[in-house]
């Protein structure tokens, strides 16, 4: 019985939401910008690449080979410095192991330096880019940049994480 006033309140506060009310609310017509012709992906793809200037594109292009080679070298030595880092697990710091362990995953962060510094070229790429494109009233060149970013962005955060997880391993 006590749980018939609550539900009796309950339906009439739910149904005084949907009484009419009094006053001029937005239309639910769509609005000039949803109608905005979309462009095919070969026609936004040809646009946009045209649109890249060709020193700024050959630039990219050496960061982002740049960051494969790193990334490749990175990889290369990457079973080694987990060997290492293994046999450092639960080792005194300051031990032979430990010591040992640390250099090499100091070293292996050299190897990979070169994708950081491809990825910070590629960042100044973009600013620089869409300063040109904002100043130029252009559009385009800025997402063939930001592809490539993306993409080294991956293999420089994917570094990261795995020398975090064996710096992560010595502790």
């Amino acid at each position: 019985m006590k749980k018939l006033p609550a539900l009796v309140t309950i339906i009439t506060v739910t149904l005084s939401g949907c009484a009419m009310q009094e006053g001029d609310f937005p239309s639910l017509l769509k609005r000039p910008y949803e109608d905005e012709p979309v462009m095919d992906a070969a026609t936004d793809s040809a646009a946009v690449v045209a649109s890249l200037p060709t020193d700024v594109e050959q630039k990219l292009d050496e960061a982002v080979a740049q960051s494969r080679a790193a990334d490749a070298a990175f990889e290369a030595r990457l079973p080694a410095v987990k060997s290492r880092v293994d046999a450092a697990r639960g080792a005194a710091v300051s031990s032979e192991l430990w010591v040992v362990a640390q250099m090499e995953l100091a070293a292996l962060e050299m190897v990979r330096s070169p994708s950081v510094e491809a990825l910070a070229d590629i960042d100044m790429l973009y600013r620089q880019q869409l300063e040109r494109e904002t100043s130029e009233d252009q559009t385009g060149g800025t997402a063939v940049i930001a592809r490539q970013r993306d993409a080294v962005k991956m293999q420089v955060d994917r570094q990261q994480g795995e020398i975090d997880a064996m710096k992560n391993r010595l502790r």
